[in-house]
C-alpha cells in the first residue's frame, strides 16, 4: 500500500474532510427493481424529494408500479427527469437495450453526470433446499448474484467515466444465513463479499462502492408476492416418498407464508429513517462500505450471533424466523 492509500484510509477511518454532495436534475441515478418496494420508494425520492434524472428499470413496464413512475415522467418539468425502462436481469439483450438508452440520456445534455447505479433488483423463494426446483435455485443466483453483476459490468465504463458510485441493495441473510432461505441467503452472501471486492477494485479509480442492507420489508413489497405458486411447483415435483414424510410440515409452512403471499400496492414502503440513510450512501464525500437499517430486534439477534457459540447461534436463528418447523408440526400431529 503506497503512503497516499494509507493517508486516504486513515481520512476515510477518521471522517475527516466528510461533506455531502449537492445533487439536482443534472444527477443521473439508474435504479432496479423499481415495480414495487424499496426500489420504487427510492426512484420516487430521488425524483421528488432530491430532485434527481431518474432512470427507474421495471421488469414489466404494465406494472403498478412502472405506471406511477411513468406518471411522474409526464408532470410538467422543463425537462423529463423519470425515465422508465423494462429490465430483466436473465437476458444480456435486455442489459445492452438499457445501457444503451442510458447513454442516449446522458448525451441529451452535457451537464448530464451519471451518479450512482442502485442494484436493488432480486427475487426470493422460500423452502427448505431439498424442496426448491433446479429452476428456483437458478433464478435466484442468476437474478440476486448474477444478473446485477452483468448489468454493473456492462455499465462501468460509464460508472468510471462520471466517477459514478455504485450501491448494492443485499440482506441481513447475507450476514447470517436463515433457513428455508438457502438459494436466496447464498446470492445475498456472495453479493455482499463481490461488493467488497469492487470497493477495493475501484477505490483506485475514484469510484466507491457501498453495500446497503435495508432490513426486512417482505410485507411492503412484492419479492415474494409469487411465494404460492412456488410452492405448488415445489409440491408437484414432490416424490411419493417426499409426500409422506412432508406434507403435513410442508402444508403448515406455506399456510404461515400466505401473508407474504399476493400483490402488494407498489408504494407501500414508507421509512424516512432508511431514506436518510440511502441519502448519505449517495451524497457522502466519504460514504461508509456498509449501511445497515434495522429494527432493535434484528440489531439484537446480530449482536448474539456474533457473539454465541454455533450451536447456540442455530437455536436463536430458529427463534428469529419463528416459522413452522418439522419438529413442532409433528408435535402438533401427536
Amino acid at each position: 500500500m503506497s503512503s497516499s492509500h494509507l493517508l486516504r484510509a486513515l481520512r476515510r477511518t477518521l471522517g475527516l474532510g466528510r461533506s455531502q454532495l449537492p445533487v439536482d436534475g443534472r444527477n443521473v441515478i439508474l435504479i432496479t427493481g423499481c415495480d414495487s418496494g424499496l426500489g420504487h420508494c427510492l426512484a420516487v425520492y430521488c425524483h421528488n424529494v432530491l430532485s434527481m434524472t431518474v432512470v427507474s428499470c421495471c421488469h414489466n413496464l404494465k406494472s403498478d408500479g412502472a405506471r406511477l413512475l411513468q406518471q411522474l415522467s409526464s408532470q410538467g418539468d422543463e425537462r423529463r427527469r423519470m425515465h422508465t425502462l423494462e429490465l430483466d436481469l436473465l437476458q444480456p439483450c435486455s442489459i445492452r437495450l438499457v445501457h444503451d438508452r442510458l447513454q442516449d440520456i446522458l448525451a441529451e445534455d452535457p451537464s448530464y453526470q451519471l451518479t450512482a447505479l442502485v442494484n436493488n433488483a432480486g427475487v426470493m423463494c422460500f423452502g427448505e433446499f431439498e424442496w426448491q426446483v433446479p429452476e428456483q435455485i437458478e433464478m435466484q443466483i442468476n437474478c440476486n448474484l448474477l444478473g446485477t453483476m452483468r448489468l454493473t459490468r456492462q455499465l462501468l465504463p460509464l460508472l468510471r467515466q462520471q466517477r459514478g458510485r455504485i450501491i448494492n441493495v443485499t440482506s441481513h441473510c447475507g450476514l447470517q444465513a436463515l433457513p428455508a432461505l438457502a438459494p436466496y441467503a447464498a446470492s445475498k452472501a456472495a453479493l455482499r463479499f463481490w461488493t467488497d471486492s469492487l470497493r477495493i477494485e475501484l477505490q483506485q479509480y475514484g469510484l466507491e462502492v457501498v453495500n446497503f442492507i435495508p432490513g426486512s420489508f417482505v410485507l411492503d413489497s412484492n419479492i415474494a408476492a409469487r411465494q404460492q405458486q412456488h410452492a405448488q411447483r415445489m409440491r408437484e415435483c414432490f416424490s411419493a416418498e417426499q409426500h409422506a414424510h412432508y406434507d403435513v410440515y410442508f402444508e403448515q409452512f406455506n399456510g404461515y407464508l400466505k401473508i407474504v403471499s399476493g400483490y402488494k400496492a407498489p408504494n407501500q414502503l414508507k421509512d424516512e429513517a432508511l431514506l436518510a440513510k440511502f441519502k448519505d450512501a449517495l451524497t457522502s464525500t466519504q460514504p461508509s462500505a456498509l449501511y445497515i437499517h434495522e429494527p432493535w430486534r434484528y440489531r439484537v439477534y446480530r449482536w448474539l450471533f456474533w457473539l454465541c457459540p454455533t450451536p447456540l447461534v442455530d437455536w436463536l436463528t430458529l427463534r428469529f424466523c419463528a416459522m413452522p418447523t418439522y419438529e413442532t408440526s409433528e408435535r402438533k400431529i401427536g
